[in-house]
């Protein structure tokens, strides 16, 4: 999540760990959030998803749900729990550093 993005990337250039961040948007909530790419070893995979851990969080958040009546001014609000980080572990062939 963007507001957790800051935060995570200091601790990862805290480390030996690279990091790329790059902007995106949800398309759930329409929120901005930040994609991480982070290539490491596959022994550094633990300390990268620790410090993913003790960085990231989720929160929850209201969202209009159903229309009352049909007018879309009366939505009802829901909440729904939004950000902390989505990992992907992804074996790589190789990484390329130029």
């Amino acid at each position: 999540h963007a507001q957790d993005a800051g935060q995570l990337v200091d601790a990862l250039r805290g480390t030996e760990l690279r990091v790329t961040e790059v902007a995106s948007r949800g398309g759930f909530l329409q929120a901005r959030n930040t994609m991480l790419y982070i290539g490491v070893e596959d022994e550094q995979v633990p300390a990268a998803m620790r410090l993913i851990e003790e960085n990231c969080s989720s929160r929850t958040v209201s969202v209009p749900a159903e229309p009352l009546g049909g007018i879309e001014a009366n939505w009802l609000p829901t909440e729904v729990t939004h950000g902390g980080a989505t990992v992907f572990v992804v074996p790589l062939d190789e990484i390329r550093r130029i």
